[in-house]
């Protein structure tokens, strides 16, 4: 076999690598009605005809694939069947007249932390609630002190976005619910998100949907999130009123042993597609230079 003919062998192996490699897939809903959002082509499709609730708002999914998600319009956790749409009651979260204005509105934000632990925002009234996912049930943790609607966990860490004015990405602390602001979603474009989604895919990228202010009557935008910097890139667009955003669960947690904020200290790793594709080249490397070995002699 010739080194051309090695080095071409050698390449078809990466075909398979990056094949493993694949754009995620997320729910989002808007008002009564939930969507599967494609972030690699930017779109968007429709599930069902309702999830029978309004206003479903914040959603999360837990690890044995249950998608949770909140009614602003009744403050209420229900679960929501990604195959149909429709919604079942949980319970209520015992919020109702907490609210903003007329329509007692909270704007939610909800996630799980890789301990169980689910997490909910307000974005009107700058809150941190633990929820039970078995009652639904919301024990009040502390003020945010910025105006958080999507939430995402990661790890026993938690992130938010805020909105109305607040556009920057955020970590939030789950023992006293003090958001520290890492920065600007949208670099002086001039943007005003009503609300947003979040939430991290398996791989470990953050990923965000933005429903902008109705006074700008434009659609949702899809977008990838910078975790370090906060700064957003647009990848596609999906209905105007588009809010809550769900991707993959939290995973499990690491050992214990230490860190603030109940966190543990982060191990950097790769994702399973980098590990591949370094093996491909490890592998292709090889192949090439026992080429120019045997070619030598």
């Amino acid at each position: 076999m010739t080194r051309r003919q090695r080095l071409a062998l050698a390449a078809t192996l990466l075909v398979p690598v990056f094949s493993v490699h694949a754009d995620p897939l997320g729910y989002a809903t808007e008002f009564d009605r939930l969507y599967r959002v494609d972030f690699g082509t930017g779109s968007s499709t429709r599930i069902g005809t309702s999830i029978e609730f309004a206003d479903v708002e914040g959603l999360a999914l837990a690890n044995d694939g249950t998608l949770f998600g909140v009614s602003d319009a009744t403050k209420q956790l229900i679960r929501i069947n990604t195959s149909t749409g429709k919604g079942t009651l949980v319970g209520s979260l015992g919020l109702t007249g907490q609210g903003a204005g007329t329509l007692d509105s909270l704007d939610f934000g909800l996630a799980f932390t890789c301990d169980g632990k689910l997490w909910l925002s307000s974005d009107t009234t700058d809150r941190l609630w633990q929820v039970d996912p078995a009652s639904g049930a919301a024990t009040l943790v502390g003020n945010t002190g910025a105006h958080i609607s999507g939430l995402a966990g990661s790890g026993y860490k938690l992130y938010g976005i805020g909105s109305s004015g607040d556009e920057r990405l955020y970590q939030v602390n789950t023992a006293t619910g003090a958001a520290t602001a890492i920065g600007a979603l949208f670099a002086n474009t001039g943007k005003r998100q009503d609300d947003a989604g979040l939430d991290f895919d398996a791989a470990g990228q953050l990923w965000a949907v933005f429903d902008y202010s109705p006074s700008q009557n434009i659609p949702s935008d899809l977008a990838g999130v910078a975790l370090a910097t906060g700064a957003s890139t647009v990848v596609g667009h999906a209905p105007a009123g588009m809010e809550g955003l769900a991707i993959s669960g939290p995973g499990t947690c690491p050992p214990p042993g230490g860190g603030s904020n109940g966190e543990v200290p982060a191990i950097p790793t790769l994702s399973s597609f980098a590990l591949a594709l370094l093996a491909a080249l490890t592998l292709l490397a090889g192949w090439a230079g026992l080429g120019r070995r045997r070619d030598t002699r």
